[in-house]
């Protein structure tokens, strides 16, 4: 990591991925395994996404922040829908809303400091 703002991000990203993995995930219904898989792939992506962004300049880094954009709206699409299809605990689902938040607001401030 070559910045500490990128580090930031980088553990805000690790930090939320392991509170899904650990909270989120067995919160879902069996039923709605498609938002289960989808979850993940789009945490993942977005974990690519920074680290894509942390090793590379100008505007292909431009290009990977803004793709962790589009996986942070994901998710939170995601999130929303897990809201309303799962019937347990939604407080989990809603610190996990929360650490998204945070990332977002992370990461647009790190697409603003690019310009």
């Amino acid at each position: 990591m070559k910045d500490n703002g990128d580090f930031k991000i980088y553990t805000e990203i690790i930090s939320y991925r392991k509170y899904i993995r650990e909270h989120v995930l067995n919160t879902i219904p069996s039923i709605h395994r498609d938002l289960r898989i989808h979850l993940m792939d789009e945490v993942y992506l977005l974990l690519k996404n920074m680290i894509s962004a942390i090793n590379t300049k100008g505007n292909i880094r431009m290009k990977y922040i803004t793709d962790m954009i589009i996986s942070i709206q994901m998710l939170d699409i995601i999130s929303n829908d897990l809201m309303e299809y799962t019937n347990s605990n939604k407080k989990y689902i809603t610190t996990s809303i929360s650490k998204l938040t945070n990332i977002k607001h992370m990461t647009y401030a790190y697409k603003q400091s690019q310009d």
